[in-house]
């Protein structure tokens, strides 16, 4: 029995802005991107179809500002379609199409510096999925038939850490 294929590629990478002058010390970009290529059959003598929870395509990026013990980003994940298995009516594991997303985050911080009578501590704000991207599932025959559409809404934090 062939179970199934799974290989792919994968890129990173940083760049500070520095290298390019030094009038943008302190602001860069980091990132990455990968291709996946999957097929299984997981019946015997089944057609191939997608593996669970792989995208084809995947990528991030962030741009950030880190200088001063001040520290800013904003980050942005993407994925393509892919076969997703989710909860079905009788709570049993069904495969559905999901769409393909694009979330965005950020956060905004200080870490307090050296000499300082609070050297250690870090403070930050963060947002994730800052433009509320839904998760859509469709009927895999037609990608117009909406089976699902979950929002699961912005999410604001607030916190700290210490070192010692």
């Amino acid at each position: 029995l062939d179970g199934g294929e799974l290989y792919g590629v994968e890129v990173a990478g940083t760049i500070p802005f520095d290298v390019i002058t030094p009038a943008l010390d302190g602001f860069g970009i980091t990132g990455g991107a990968g291709y996946t290529k999957t097929s299984i059959k997981p019946t015997l003598g089944g057609v191939a179809e997608d593996m669970p929870d792989y995208s084809k395509w995947v990528a991030n990026a962030t741009l950030f500002f880190e200088k001063g013990g001040f520290n800013v980003r904003g980050s942005m994940r993407y994925r393509s379609t892919f076969v997703g298995e989710v909860s079905g009516f009788a709570a049993n594991r069904v495969r559905r199409r999901a769409a393909p997303e694009t979330i965005f985050d950020a956060q905004i911080g200080y870490d307090f510096q050296e000499g300082s009578a609070l050297q250690g501590l870090s403070l930050y704000i963060q947002g994730q999925n800052l433009t509320n991207e839904p998760f859509v599932t469709t009927n895999p025959g037609d990608a117009r038939q909406v089976i699902d559409y979950q929002t699961y809404g912005r999410r604001f934090l607030a916190g700290f850490s210490y070192k010692f």
